[in-house]
């Protein structure tokens, strides 16, 4: 069982934020609600211990220090980090909803209409985060919260950070900058130039699984799925799911080209290929 930081994190944080509960636990970090001197809601993020042992703090802080450029309305933003009494940690703002991977649970599929809302609202977070040159490389399910008004990214930027500060016990430990189910080949492969196209990749995957009702590479064990990322045939979601318009699944079909240079070049190319939004 995972040990209860949150006296920790409160001595930690004292007179910063007042920090109420812990909300989960991602790849990276162990999130709490918070709220700040003004009484507002925020999401606390902790560095899992192993990765803070890991990392070096002041570069770490360097590079998610660029993640403020930020300031797009579906990309959460970073507000505030630090390092308190060993505690490493950095604060985003509050997005209030459920994750796609919480309603995918819920519901398995998304209709279409969804779909099609969910990625015209990601590819826009995405095309404007990649014009200052930040790539997000963890997309999936878990780093997308539905709001009332739209998808929202969050953790934009922190599996780079945490990557360019790591050291080469973080890589024996067996971290990976990605989840298995939509991580591009690049990725796998371990390719340092890492640009748009793999997290447009990685969207790939996502409009897959809310079609399909599975991510486009599934297996039980994991090396498979890696495996299957970088030989399997692209697999067409119209045969898991017979409405989609061959728009939208030419667009998913793209975007999980092999070769990075045969996916879409831009996240706006993309959202140009996808059929028209009808939002009330």
């Amino acid at each position: 069982m995972a040990r209860d930081i949150l006296p920790l994190v409160r001595a930690a944080l004292e007179g910063r934020y007042a920090v109420e509960r812990e909300l989960g636990r991602g790849g990276a970090a162990r999130v709490f609600l918070a709220r700040n001197p003004a009484g507002e809601a925020v999401a606390l993020k902790v560095l899992h211990p192993q990765l803070a042992a890991s990392v070096a703090a002041d570069r770490f802080l360097r590079e998610i220090q660029f993640i403020s450029k930020l300031t797009h309305p579906r990309v959460a933003r970073l507000l505030d980090y630090g390092e308190s009494d060993w505690v490493l940690w950095y604060v985003m703002e509050f997005v209030q909803g459920p994750t796609l991977r919480q309603h995918l649970d819920r519901v398995r599929r998304c209709s279409v209409s969804d779909t099609l809302h969910i990625a015209h609202d990601l590819l826009a977070a995405l095309g404007s985060a990649h014009t200052v040159s930040i790539v997000h490389r963890d997309v999936k399910p878990d780093n997308i919260v539905l709001c009332t008004d739209g998808a929202t990214l969050v953790d934009f930027g922190i599996a780079k950070a945490v990557a360019e500060a790591s050291s080469d016990r973080l890589t024996r430990s067996g971290f990976a900058v990605g989840t298995s189910a939509y991580m591009s080949p690049e990725q796998i492969g371990g390719i340092e130039t890492i640009d748009p196209r793999s997290d447009l990749y990685s969207l790939g995957c996502v409009l897959h699984e809310c079609l399909a009702g599975k991510p486009p590479f599934d297996d039980p064990f994991e090396d498979l799925i890696l495996t299957k990322h970088q030989v399997a045939p692209i697999p067409d979601v119209r045969e898991a799911r017979a409405d989609t318009p061959p728009a939208l699944a030419e667009a998913i079909r793209r975007a999980l080209a092999k070769d990075r240079d045969q996916r879409w070049p831009t996240a706006e190319a993309m959202a140009a290929a996808l059929p028209a939004l009808a939002r009330a």
